[in-house]
C-alpha cells in the first residue's frame, strides 16, 4: 500500500480507510495591525476595522463537530482520495456555518446559550436518573444537582449574552479613542478574571471611574503629548483625540461596567462548586528547572502577577521581600527593575 500511494497514477484498493470524527473549538479576535507611521488613509481604515470590523468578527469558543470519513472496499487513486476527503470536510463546514454566525460576540454568542441550555436540560434528567439507580438519597441529590445546573445555565447563559454584547461595544469604543496605551490597559483589565461577584462589581466601578477621569484629563494631556511628538500637527491631533476621548472613555467605562457585572452574574450562576487553589502557583526560574516548592517564592510570584505593575517584554519575576516599616507593602525584584506593591 505504501508503494502504491507513492505513485499517484496507481490504482489502490482500500479495504478500510477511516478518519474519526473531529471536534474543533474556535476562538477568534482581530487585533490592531496598524502603526503610527502609516499613512492617514491607512490609519482611518485601521480605526474603522478596529471599531466596527474587528468587533463584528470576534467569536469565543464555538464548536464545530465534523462527521467521520470512511471508505470500505473501494479502489482509489491517491489524488482522488485526497479530493474526496477535502470535499467531505468542506461540506461539513458549510453545513455548520450557522455555528460561526451564531457564535459572534456582537450577537451575544446565542449558540453558546443554546449549548448551555441543552447541557442544563440533559443534567436535569440525567443526574436524577443516575441517582435513582443507586438509591433514594442519591436520587434527591441528583435532582438538586440537575435543577441547579439547569437554572445556572439558564441564568448564566442569559447574563453571558448581555456581557458579550456590551464587551464588544466597549471594545469598539476603546478603538475609537485611538489611544494604544488605554486600549492595552483595558484589554489587560478585561482579561483578568475576577474571583467572585463582588470583585466583578468593584472591577466595573473602577473601570468607570478611570474612564471618566481619563476622558476629562485627556483634553489637556493629549494635545501636550501630540505636540511633544509631532509639533503643531501633533498638537491638533491631540485635541481631536482628547475631544473624542472625553465622550468615548466614560461611555466605554459604563459599557465595560455593565459587561463586568453581567460576567460576574454568569460566573456566580454557572459555578456549581467553587474549586480554589490550596497554595499559590510554583515559581519556575528562567532555566526551566522544577525545584522543590517554596511557599515564599510562590507568594511573591502571585503578588507580582496580581499587581498593577506594567510588565515589560521578557520581564521575569525573581524574588520579593517585605518593605521595611510597612507590613502590607513588598519589594518585588525582577530581571529588569525593583518596585514596590501593596
Amino acid at each position: 500500500m505504501e508503494t502504491s500511494l507513492s505513485d499517484q497514477s496507481t490504482l489502490s484498493f482500500f479495504q478500510h480507510f477511516h478518519i474519526s470524527p473531529i471536534k474543533l473549538h474556535l476562538s477568534l479576535s482581530l487585533g490592531s495591525s496598524g502603526s503610527e507611521e502609516s499613512p492617514e488613509a491607512m490609519q482611518s481604515l485601521n480605526l474603522l476595522l478596529q471599531s466596527i470590523g474587528a468587533t463584528l468578527t470576534d467569536v469565543d469558543d464555538i464548536v464545530f463537530k465534523l462527521a467521520f470519513f470512511e471508505v470500505k472496499y473501494q479502489f482509489y487513486r491517491r489524488e482522488k482520495l485526497m479530493w474526496a476527503v477535502v470535499r467531505h470536510y468542506s461540506e461539513q463546514f458549510l453545513k455548520q456555518m450557522y455555528v460561526l454566525v451564531l457564535g459572534l460576540d456582537v450577537l451575544g454568542n446565542p449558540f453558546g446559550l443554546i449549548r448551555g441550555l441543552s447541557e442544563g436540560v440533559e443534567a436535569f434528567f440525567y443526574e436524577p436518573f443516575q441517582g435513582a439507580v443507586q438509591g433514594p438519597e442519591e436520587f434527591a441529590e441528583g435532582f438538586v444537582i440537575g435543577v441547579r445546573t439547569l437554572l445556572g445555565n439558564t441564568v448564566g447563559g442569559a447574563a453571558g449574552v448581555v456581557s458579550r454584547i456590551t464587551g464588544s461595544v466597549g471594545k469598539g469604543l476603546a478603538a475609537i479613542t485611538m489611544d494604544k496605551e488605554f486600549q492595552q490597559k483595558r484589554r489587560e483589565e478585561m482579561n483578568r478574571p475576577p474571583r467572585d461577584f463582588g470583585e466583578s462589581l468593584a472591577k466595573g466601578g473602577k473601570g468607570l471611574l478611570k474612564g471618566v477621569l481619563g476622558g476629562v484629563t485627556g483634553i489637556v494631556t493629549k494635545p501636550v503629548e501630540g505636540a511633544r511628538k509631532e509639533g503643531a500637527a501633533g498638537f491638533f491631533k491631540g485635541i481631536g483625540k482628547g475631544l473624542v476621548g472625553v465622550v468615548a472613555r466614560p461611555t466605554g467605562g459604563i459599557v465595560d461596567m455593565a459587561s463586568s457585572t453581567f460576567h460576574g452574574i454568569q460566573r456566580a450562576a454557572e459555578s456549581t462548586e467553587e474549586v480554589s487553589r490550596m497554595r499559590p502557583v510554583r515559581l519556575i526560574q528562567e532555566d526551566g528547572i522544577i525545584r522543590p516548592y517554596d511557599l515564599t517564592e510562590a507568594q511573591g510570584l502571585d503578588l507580582f502577577q496580581r499587581s498593577q505593575i506594567k510588565q515589560l517584554d521578557g520581564e521575569v519575576f525573581m524574588d520579593h521581600c517585605p518593605y521595611p516599616g510597612q507590613k502590607k507593602t513588598s519589594i518585588i525584584i525582577t530581571n529588569r527593575y525593583l518596585s514596590s506593591s501593596p
